[in-house]
């Protein structure tokens, strides 16, 4: 399988429009969220380093980013490869999608209900919490949809503003499954949240979704993925903390295509610039995020084939 983590640049998708005069900014995510806090500083710093002023600014997630970038094209955004590269190629000639290696996005399912093993089949009257409409969780539940008519009948879907607030719903009983796509960090509010209410992952994996590519690349790649801290405890006694397999996707930068500027321009310079800039951020790199990347593992071949079958039926 060839992935899109062997990549840096990989696609460009070009169209003429006029340029709205505004401030430039990078699109991330909520106040409290990982690409907000975490990765947006590390691309601003990266395109200060060549006196671009970009500005970080908060976002609903990936749908909502690539809305604004397409509005106004020399802004930037961050978001899940899967969603990107969709909205990409449902409007075409219209973005930039580079892919500097950033780290890889996890799909994940929690439940109160001990006989939901996987995805499918679930009841028609299941309620189901999902983050904000126009998150990339919420686009990738509904890709889900698409591939599963039991998924697509659910009848009881309801949007919060954050996967934080989604998985809280599970605990309060107001919904019996969230679904949200996530760093595989550990430490972060939402496992922690969901570890102390001791609510039970479900693998999100399929073989349709495994096939899914975009210019002949995988965007979804299969990753044994850790769910709980090992914590001092496990750590003195030995004890490994929990895995489950779930698919993934890369985090992905992307902005307007310079064809959308005059020839010659300086502003089609600067996007250009832009684009080579963004190619060259660098992922954080203290110990709580070295420990997320490690966190996700990639699946050989041979398991994959099982665990699809397993989870197919």
């Amino acid at each position: 399988m060839r992935t899109l983590q062997k990549f840096g640049l990989l696609f460009t998708l070009t169209v003429l429009s006029g340029v709205p005069a505004s401030a430039q900014s990078i699109h991330a995510g909520s106040a409290s969220g990982s690409y907000t806090n975490d990765f947006c500083p590390q691309v601003q710093a990266t395109l200060k380093t060549q006196y671009f002023e970009h500005t970080c600014v908060t976002s609903q997630g990936t749908g909502d980013n690539v809305e604004k970038v397409l509005s106004n094209p020399v802004d930037v955004g961050l978001g899940q490869l899967d969603i990107v590269a969709a909205q990409a190629l449902e409007h075409p000639d219209k973005l930039t999608i580079v892919n500097p290696k950033l780290g890889l996005e996890c799909l994940y399912a929690v439940t109160t209900d001990q006989s939901v093993t996987s995805l499918t089949r679930l009841a028609a009257r299941m309620p189901v919490a999902l983050p904000p409409q126009k998150s990339g969780s919420t686009a990738t539940f509904e890709y889900l949809q698409s591939l599963d008519a039991g998924l697509a009948k659910l009848r009881k879907v309801t949007y919060h503003q954050s996967a934080l607030e989604a998985v809280q719903a599970v605990i309060k009983g107001e919904a019996a499954l969230a679904f949200f796509v996530q760093f595989p960090n550990t430490e972060n509010t939402v496992f922690e949240t969901i570890n102390d209410a001791g609510l039970k992952f479900i693998p999100v994996i399929n073989r349709e979704i495994l096939r899914r590519e975009v210019v002949g690349l995988s965007v979804y790649e299969p990753q044994e993925v850790v769910v709980t801290p090992a914590g001092l405890l496990g750590k003195l006694t030995g004890k490994e903390p929990t895995k489950i397999d779930t698919t993934c996707t890369p985090m992905v930068l992307f902005t307007g295509s310079p064809n959308q500027l005059p020839e010659g321009s300086t502003e089609r310079e600067d996007q250009d610039e832009v684009i080579k800039l963004l190619g060259k951020v660098q992922r954080p790199d203290n110990k709580t995020w070295k420990d997320t990347f490690a966190n996700a593992i990639a699946i050989g071949k041979d398991k994959v084939e099982s665990l699809i079958e397993k989870y197919s039926h």
